[in-house]
Order: C-alpha cells, then sequence, then structure tokens
C-alpha cells in the first residue's frame, strides 16, 4: 500500500456530536478506479478514489486530479524547503498547503482557480453557458485581492498529501473549486457524477438507485464518517463561500461567527435542526436540510435542490420522516418561510399576465411593440445546432428578443420597444448581454469578488448577426428603438441586474421595483451526494458605480397595482395575513403606449401612470 509522505496531524472534529472523532495518524488508504457518469447516465470517464482507514465511507480524490478533469486545468506540486506544498497552475500563479497545521491559503484566488481568458463556447471558469453568440473577452480586477486561507482542521476535515497530491474529500474539493458555471462532482456511494446545474430539477440518470443510498432511504443509519463529513461540508462551505445578501434569517449570524455557533445561538429550534443534520436517520437528516434552507437560509437562491428531487423517489416516499415534514409532497418547511411564501405570493403575477395576455410573445399597440422575456437562460442545445447547420434559429428567449425586434423593425409605425420583465425568473448573463449588445450597445456588467474584496469588471463581445464569426460586422447590428422595460416585484437575478443595466443604458423602467437576487450561484454538495446551491461571496453582480444590486431597481414611471377583494379572501382563508394586489394596470396596452410616448416626448420626465 502506498505511504504518504507527508502524515497528517490528529484533528479532532470539534462540532460532531456526541462525542469528538480523533483522526488517524497512520494515513492508511485504499484506492479504487470509479467510473464517472453525465446527467443522462453515460459513461464519461474513470477517476481513482482514495478511502482512508479513519473515514472508510468518504472517498477523497487529489486536487490536481480534480482540477484537471473538471476544470481542464492541471497543476503542479512542489515542496518547500519549509515543508510546506506549492500547487502551481500553467501561469504561474500558487496556492500553499501546509499539512501539518490542515491549512491551505491561496494568494489571489481567481487568478488560481480561473482558466484563462477569453473561452468561447465552455461552460467553464467565468463562461456559465455553452453558447457561441457571447464571450466574455476580459475580466478585470480593481485592487490587489485579500489572501483566503481554508482551515479544514476547523471543521475536523484531514488533508493529505504525498509527492504527487493533495487530497480532501471529494464533496470538499467540489465546495471549494466549483466554477460560476456550477461544474460539481458528487459520489452516490458506488460512482461519480460530473455535472453542471440542471435547473429544471432533473435528477441524474441512475444516481438514487446507489446500493447505499436505496438502503438509508429504506431506513438503514448512516454511517458515522459521512455524518460527521456532511456536517463537516456544510459549514465549511457556508462560512466560507456565502455571499451574504442579506436576506436570510442566518445571513448576518453566519458571517459574524460561523454556521455551527449560528445554529446554536437559534435556541432550541437552532439546536433540533443541528440534532437532525448530526442524525444517522437518512430520513432526519434530509428533513433537517429542507427546514434549514426553507427556513433559515431561504433567500431567493439558496435551495436545497436534492431535498426536492427526493420527494419523487419511491424509495423515499414512505420514510416516516419525510410525511412529518411534506402535505402532499410538499414540504411544510416552506410555508413557514417568509422568503418562499413571499415568491409564492408572487407566482399570481403570471396568472394575471395570462389573464390580460394570453401567452403571446410579442404583440403590437399602436406606435409601441412589446416583447416578453420570462428568462435569461439559453437553448443550449438549439443553438449548438444552429451553429452547427443542423437546427433552426432558436426559439429560447433571446431567440424570441431577436425575432421580435426584426418584427418591430419591418413596421414602420413602430418607435418604441418594451421588455416584458415583469415574470422574469433570471438566467445566464450570456443572453441579457446579448440583448444589450442588439439594443443600447453596451458591453460590461460590474461586481465584486466578496472574498477577496475585489472589484470587477466583465467584458463581452457579442455575434450580434449570428453568422458565427466575431468581428466588425456585429458592431454594425442595432435596432434604433426608444427602449422600456416593464418590471415587477417578481423579477429576479438576472431579471433584477438586466433592467438596472439597461436604465444606465438609457432604457427607461416601468412598473414597480424587482426583488433582488445580486448574487450569482454556487453549487455545494455532502458526502452522501446531495445538492444544493447557495448565493455565493464569489460572485455579487451590482451596477456600474459597484452598489449591490440587492436592492432592486428604481423605476422611471411607477405604476400603482390595486387590491383585490377574491383574491384577499381566498389567500385570508389560507391564514396568510398580506393581499395579494392585482396587475391589471400593467399589462394595459394602451396605457403602456400612452406612459413611454409620454417619456421620450417630455426628454425623459416623470409621466403620470393615472
Amino acid at each position: 500500500m502506498k505511504k504518504t509522505l507527508l502524515i497528517v496531524l490528529i484533528v479532532l472534529f470539534v462540532m460532531a456530536a456526541p462525542a469528538a472523532t480523533a483522526w488517524a495518524d497512520d494515513a492508511h488508504f485504499t484506492e479504487k478506479a470509479t467510473p464517472v457518469f453525465t446527467i443522462d447516465g453515460e459513461k464519461s470517464g474513470e477517476l481513482v478514489l482514495r478511502f482512508y482507514d479513519s473515514t472508510p465511507n468518504v472517498p477523497y480524490m487529489g486536487l490536481n486530479q480534480y482540477s484537471e478533469y473538471m476544470k481542464h486545468q492541471p497543476l503542479t506540486l512542489l515542496e518547500q524547503e519549509d515543508g510546506t506544498l506549492v500547487m502551481e497552475n500553467g501561469i504561474g500563479e500558487q496556492l500553499v498547503c501546509d499539512v501539518d497545521a490542515q491549512k491551505i491559503s491561496v494568494p489571489n484566488w481567481d487568478r488560481f482557480f480561473d482558466l484563462p481568458l477569453p473561452l468561447e463556447d465552455v461552460a467553464l471558469g467565468w463562461k456559465d453557458t455553452e453558447t457561441r453568440f457571447a464571450r466574455i473577452t476580459a475580466v478585470d480586477f480593481e485592487g490587489e485581492p485579500k489572501p483566503i486561507e481554508l482551515d479544514f482542521a476547523k471543521y475536523g476535515i484531514a488533508l493529505y498529501a504525498d509527492q504527487d497530491d493533495i487530497y480532501l474529500p471529494v464533496s470538499t474539493l467540489t465546495d471549494m473549486m466549483t466554477d460560476i458555471a456550477t461544474n460539481y462532482l458528487i459520489y452516490n456511494g458506488e460512482n461519480l457524477y460530473a455535472l453542471r446545474l440542471d435547473l429544471e430539477g432533473k435528477s441524474p440518470e441512475g444516481f438514487w438507485e446507489s446500493e447505499r443510498l436505496q438502503a438509508e432511504m429504506k431506513g438503514q443509519k448512516r454511517q458515522d464518517d459521512i455524518v460527521r463529513q456532511c456536517y463537516a461540508d456544510l459549514c465549511f462551505t457556508f462560512d466560507n463561500f456565502f455571499g451574504h445578501p442579506e436576506k436570510s434569517l442566518l445571513d448576518q449570524p453566519i458571517a459574524e461567527k460561523g454556521l455551527d455557533q449560528a445554529l446554536i445561538d437559534l435556541g432550541e429550534d437552532g439546536l433540533s435542526i443541528k440534532n437532525g443534520l448530526l442524525s444517522s436517520d437518512f430520513g432526519e437528516y434530509v428533513a433537517a436540510m429542507t427546514e434549514l434552507f426553507a427556513i433559515d437560509l431561504s433567500d431567493g437562491h439558496t435551495t436545497f435542490m436534492s431535498g426536492i428531487q427526493l420527494m419523487q423517489e419511491p424509495a423515499f416516499k414512505d420514510n416516516p420522516a419525510l410525511k412529518e415534514m411534506s402535505v402532499l409532497g410538499f414540504p411544510t418547511a416552506y410555508l413557514k418561510s417568509p422568503s418562499i411564501l413571499k415568491q409564492l405570493r408572487n407566482e399570481s403575477i403570471p396568472l394575471q399576465r395570462k389573464y390580460m395576455w394570453g401567452d403571446e410573445t410579442y404583440r403590437e399597440y399602436g406606435s409601441t411593440a412589446i416583447i416578453r422575456l420570462d428568462s435569461f437562460m439559453p437553448d443550449e442545445k438549439a443553438w449548438a445546432d444552429y451553429y452547427n447547420g443542423t437546427g433552426d434559429f432558436p426559439e429560447d428567449p433571446l431567440g424570441i428578443v431577436v425575432s421580435g425586434l426584426r418584427k418591430a423593425d419591418r413596421n414602420r409605425a413602430i418607435k418604441n420597444v418594451i421588455f416584458d420583465l415583469s415574470c422574469n425568473g433570471g438566467g445566464s448573463p450570456d443572453v441579457m448581454m446579448a440583448i444589450l449588445a442588439l439594443t443600447t450597445g453596451q458591453d460590461q456588467i460590474y461586481g465584486i469578488q466578496k472574498m477577496t474584496g475585489q472589484k470587477l469588471l466583465f467584458t463581452f463581445e457579442v455575434d450580434a448577426n449570428f453568422d458565427g464569426v466575431y468581428d466588425e460586422k456585429d458592431k454594425e447590428v442595432r435596432y434604433d428603438f426608444n427602449y422600456g422595460v416593464l418590471t415587477t416585484r417578481f423579477a429576479f437575478s438576472c431579471g433584477n441586474l438586466f433592467p438596472i443595466i439597461a436604465q444606465e443604458g438609457g432604457m427607461v423602467l416601468i412598473g414597480e421595483p424587482t426583488s433582488g437576487g445580486s448574487c450569482c450561484v454556487q453549487v455545494g454538495c455532502d458526502a452522501e451526494g446531495l445538492g444544493y446551491i447557495l448565493s455565493s461571496g464569489q460572485w455579487q453582480l451590482t451596477d456600474s458605480q459597484y452598489v449591490s444590486v440587492e436592492r432592486g431597481c428604481d423605476i422611471d414611471i411607477p405604476i400603482e397595482t390595486q387590491s383585490n377583494s377574491m383574491i384577499d379572501t381566498v389567500i385570508s382563508f389560507a391564514g396568510i395575513d398580506d393581499g395579494l394586489p392585482a396587475y391589471g394596470n400593467f399589462y394595459d396596452d394602451a396605457r403602456l403606449n400612452q406612459l413611454i410616448n409620454a417619456w421620450y416626448r417630455s426628454g425623459g420626465q416623470q409621466a403620470s401612470a393615472a
């Protein structure tokens, strides 16, 4: 058996209950070649996992092995005279590992973990979708980066090293190294799955069929090392990578004292959640994770996605803990969450729009065209087929906008275009920047890397004529209209950012303020293979003055909502205090035409919404 070069110190797992555990100091392990599958169940490769004697159920992997496979970025390991190890990437940036102290430090986090630019259609590093119509040409940083130090001993996560690599649990590596494109790697007790976040909630093919997960779902106890590792990874991730958008109950407490102490300070409710997270019963663990994310961490982005998937698994449906935490398959914890209740109330807005406007994505009235934009998520396959010459022009959100702009351009009566973002839940900056390139010509978005304290400036290039070539001809494609954006409190994430950037480019905002969502999402996972997303501190988006967009947009032409006695009666019966306003005024074609014309005739002065 291979002997490690450096021997890990004995580390007490300070957070585990009921007793601390000493890590073995012999560092014996076995190795296992493990297949890697895609979300569709296709084998995409094979990686070697280590299982140390002290944590026989927790798979370990080399940091270089993870980086080379998941990020296509090989690293070089060097031993220093002082006994520390240095990992170096292809552009000379370094990561320093002190095995004795069980710490890793990274002087320049982004330049070490993210690939050099430009990246074209690969969803990796800074590029979050596989599309060829937009690419990032530069990411500029303002100020020196704050060095990042990760203390694994604090969480009881054993770190090992030898002459070839630095070894951490697969779950810890994913939590530490996931990118803005949400590439991540999970282990289900049998196989590895290399994934990107699926916003439709699709489970990886065959993932839940592993012998271990099936047994745990049916009542078999979770192994002690799995229990400890899951809790350690959760605390490690939220203590170090959470973006703190200041919307959730535990946001500020985590910032001040970490997740573990924040739960303790919640009193009985917090201790109940912590005990559930440390339970050997799989159902109790899933119930605790559901409650934690739905009530205490919910901010619109932070979500326990595997918990939602598990609700549909036959082996788990009869679990007693599931019956306790759900009503007709719907987690009761959601009904206790102010953030989720707010989102549920907002779901009435699409219904009201459908009643007024139907399902049309393009409409005209007078001199105004209205283009419906409910998402910024591209159909990546459709775009790949289009650019490869095997498919038609996509009918996804960007396709709808381009088609709408072309229709409006053919009608000489149309002078104004309003983008209807009233029911937009967000998506990719790629689509957002393509639309801005076609309208205002803007090619930059702004952000803050909260971990390092640096300001970020992203510069985009767009294939505006969609011919597959980035050239000067793209800059000639512009649609010359007076532009407006219709917004409501439903709009979130990129649905919140777009109006703010568009307003800076000269578009008028009509309606009511959006609901924030300033942080890009980051994927986390546990040693069970369960996944979640969190608002990330690595990528917080701002306006051009580097002010967080969490506040929502500022409206130029406000439209008042109305009370609705029928809706008020229904929600009162359901026990919800706040009424749901009526949005009929927002979906009045003649009114919107009048408002945008009055605004531009007056040179941008406040128009009456009456």
